[in-house]
């Protein structure tokens, strides 16, 4: 499963395109121009319930970014299927009967859906991964430098204590 970037997508597709903040945008192509995607204004974003699946034209899903396309199709849905089920959800501030939700119920959780009948997002999953290896590699950086010479500054002070504590 690759994307790259491409002309004009193809009704079916799963187009994403990069936002200034570095997250996709994910949506589905409903025709060469048009596209269905959970989403909302900059100031609905705050406010899960305005935000909505919606189709909009191509250039407002693309707006200043780059539109990538997975390539090859890869969905074990015919074209025709995958764009009936983003229809199904048109209009709707909910897919899956919930609300949008950065985490567990975004744009490429739904767009995924649509695609390949898995709700998930892995560009949360790489983030978290991401967090977990950095907290990893903190707790293990911070360890090591209490092990070494913190750990021994810290043993070196408690013996001081120590050793006031039995001359008086």
């Amino acid at each position: 499963m690759a994307f790259n970037k491409a002309a004009a997508p193809l009704k079916g597709d799963l187009l994403r395109v990069r936002r200034k903040f570095g997250y996709y945008h994910f949506g589905i192509a409903v025709s060469e121009d048009r596209v269905i995607h959970f989403t909302g204004s900059g100031q609905d974003f705050a406010m899960r319930e305005k935000m909505k699946i919606i189709e909009t034209p191509l250039k407002d899903f693309v707006k200043d970014g780059v539109l990538e396309i997975e390539q090859p199709y890869n969905s074990k849905f015919n074209r025709d299927d995958v764009v009936n089920k983003a229809r199904e959800y048109k209009d709707s501030n909910k897919f899956m009967g919930k609300y949008y939700n950065l985490v567990s119920n975004n744009c490429e959780h739904f767009a995924r859906y649509c695609y390949d009948g898995k709700a998930q997002s892995l560009q949360v999953v790489t983030a978290a991964i991401i967090a977990a290896a950095a907290g990893f590699m903190t707790s293990a950086v911070f360890g090591s430098i209490v092990g070494t010479g913190l750990g021994k500054k810290s043993r070196e002070n408690k013996n001081k204590i120590e050793v006031i504590e039995n001359k008086e």
